[in-house]
């Protein structure tokens, strides 16, 4: 083989390998765009679902918050009473202790 003759070769060789690359170029930018189209739909799926829960969560912490409130309100009743039986009862006690004869 003289040298054109290897020229010739390494360009048609060169260029087969071009065509092959260009080829599994196109058939895996296909391939490409198409999971990233399916993951694009799953990533929105699942951020739907996201969402969903998040709106679940802020529903029942707002409902724990409302219950909470009213737990806290009723023990500040109930804590209110008890101080008013407290001085009902001391105010007896000291009526008592002052009605006894010395």
């Amino acid at each position: 083989m003289d040298f054109w003759q290897l020229v010739t070769l390494g360009g048609t060789m060169a260029t087969v390998l071009g065509v092959f690359l260009t080829v599994y170029a196109m058939i895996n930018n296909r391939t490409l765009k198409e999971e990233s189209r399916r993951i694009r739909e799953i990533l929105l799926e699942e951020s739907k679902h996201t969402r969903e829960i998040l709106v679940h969560i802020e529903q029942g912490q707002a409902e724990a918050r409302k219950e909470a409130a009213a737990a806290a309100a009723a023990a500040a009743a109930a804590s209110q009473a008890l101080g008013a039986l407290i001085r009902s009862n001391g105010e007896r006690t000291r009526e008592a202790i002052r009605a006894r004869p010395a």
